[in-house]
């Protein structure tokens, strides 16, 4: 009898410790990974993965997410090809999923570098041209031309505009010991173009430095469907240092960046009477041989071909559509125009035969343009996202069925971005993530609000991760993140996400979430 109640008791207690065992390891999640940017130009960007997928492997994490620039691999020469090589085999050897983060909406990405004028387009209507000696040019209309004493700190004008019309805005600026700029912002130095009813028309980084003498900037706007708008340029408030400004000028900008595509037509008209006169007939192909969304050059003329109808001294009416890029260079691209599924589909087929990665990362987050063009005007812009993923998905799982397809959260998120009046978008992205097939995978990265983003996502079905970290200088963040996906059902995962490159506290990163 003795002995059979030492036996049970042993048994008892190898059952106690193995259900320890089972409740500690139910608190590490599967998917742990870590994200890596790099274009693989150089030898030594593979080297840098070497070393990071070794301190990943060797710390517990699953996963690499790897912005590498997949998504445009046609447009790659055969250097990058064998260093593509050479990482699959690095992360193969220490254990490590291949994740591409692919097909990047909000930024642009490999669709701008594949056609940019798939970028979204704002429009300009019935803006004055002028023939004179073979060429149609602008004949801009002035709305400020402020030549007064140097405004200290904030210069500030409220400005009648025309609906629908691009402006540019010159000013010089002079600085003296404000804070510098940190990574995700827009700095302390600014110019605004603020709407009556709050909207900013130019979000923008005006990227002058801390301390500088005079020195010229430009930028510009669209009016949208404004007709009045205050512009703001210098510092705020309490901001620590001194501005001043001065030569403020802002005047209408001709076919700058002006797109061309089905989605963003170009029309010119006759000023008086109904002629529409034709490309290739009366003029030659309108184009911005520089296209580069910034308002650093001027617009191109209109040419006029021999036996145009168009006279000489004629006053035309042009309209068109325009690329525009805000914050530090971020240029959305129109999720209405078919060329871009096209580019993705192509591109989905290239990736799946040169690395048939299991998982995949969708880029679609912070979609700042949209419902601006003809090709998406008048769309339910929460729709028309929805379908846009949905498209992006299916073309994943047509040339690999079993691919695991995740999403950064923030457009599908209505406690972050998927909201109304979201910067330069018209339309209201609520409801977003009723037209998102629910085998996404979500991964959050709001973590002040991450307490409401889980349990949103988990309520509907969805999975989800944590982007953690963000450039901190301790683990808190992942901590607190970790803290809230043990009580949200459908958790899986917790990322170690660095856009600086800050790669320290990875090592301590893979042992918090790994044990």
């Amino acid at each position: 009898m003795r002995r059979f109640v030492i036996i049970i008791t042993a048994a008892l207690s190898l059952l106690i410790a193995l259900c320890g065992l089972v409740s500690a390891r139910s608190n590490v999640f599967p998917h742990r990974w870590v994200r890596i940017s790099s274009q693989l130009r150089t030898d030594e960007d593979v080297e840098k993965i070497r070393r990071l997928a070794r301190v990943a492997s060797e710390n517990g994490l699953t996963g690499v997410l790897l912005a590498i620039g997949l998504d445009s691999i046609d447009l790659k020469g055969p250097d990058y090809m064998t260093r593509l090589e050479a990482v699959k085999d690095i992360l193969k050897q220490n254990r490590l999923e291949m994740i591409p983060n692919v097909f990047s909406g909000g930024y642009g990405g490999a669709i701008l570098a594949h056609d940019r004028n798939l970028a979204e387009g704002f429009e300009v209507r019935d803006l004055l041209y002028t023939a004179k000696e073979g060429q149609a040019h602008l004949v801009p209309e002035v709305v400020l031309d402020y030549n007064g004493p140097a405004i200290e700190r904030m210069w500030t004008r409220e400005v009648t505009v025309k609906p629908y019309r691009c402006y540019r805005v010159t000013f010089r600026a002079k600085t003296e010991g404000l804070p510098q700029t940190r990574a995700f912002t827009t700095g302390s130095f600014r110019l605004t173009v603020q709407t009556a009813d709050g909207r900013n028309l130019t979000p923008w980084n005006a990227r002058i430095p801390s301390t500088t003498d005079w020195r010229e900037a430009r930028w510009g706007f669209n009016t949208q469907g404004y007709d009045k708008v205050t512009i703001s340029i210098g510092i705020r408030g309490n901001t620590p240092g001194n501005a001043w400004v001065d030569r403020v000028r802002v005047e209408e900008a001709g076919l700058l960046n002006v797109l061309r595509r089905p989605g963003t037509p170009v029309t010119v008209r006759a000023d008086e009477g109904s002629t529409v006169y034709e490309e290739g007939r009366d003029y030659g192909r309108i184009a911005d041989p520089q296209l580069d969304f910034r308002f650093d050059h001027d617009g191109p003329s209109i040419r006029l071909l021999p036996g145009s109808r168009i006279r000489e001294g004629q006053k035309l009416r042009v309209s068109y559509y325009h690329g525009f890029s805000i914050n530090d260079g971020q240029t959305t691209i129109c999720m209405g125009e078919p060329k871009t599924y096209e580019i993705w589909r192509d591109m989905a087929r290239r990736m799946h035969a040169a690395a048939a990665p299991p998982r995949y990362v969708l880029s679609m987050d912070e979609m700042r343009s949209g419902g601006t063009c003809a090709a998406c005007k008048g769309r339910n812009i929460a729709q028309l996202f929805g379908e846009c993923v949905t498209r992006q998905f299916q073309m994943l799982r047509e040339v690999n069925p079993k691919a695991d397809v995740w999403i950064w959260s923030d457009m599908l998120d209505p406690n972050h971005n998927a909201r109304d009046k979201y910067y330069l978008v018209n339309g209201d992205y609520t409801g977003s993530w009723n037209h998102v097939p629910r085998e996404l995978g979500i991964v959050a990265w709001y973590y002040e609000r991450r307490a409401l983003s889980l349990p949103f996502f988990s309520k509907l079905g969805f999975r989800t991760i944590a982007g953690a970290y963000y450039d901190a200088d301790t683990l808190d963040n992942p901590r607190g993140w970790l803290e809230e996906l043990r009580k949200t059902p459908n958790a899986q995962g917790i990322m170690y996400t660095t856009w600086l490159n800050k790669y320290e506290l990875l090592a301590e990163f893979g042992q918090l979430v790994s044990k």
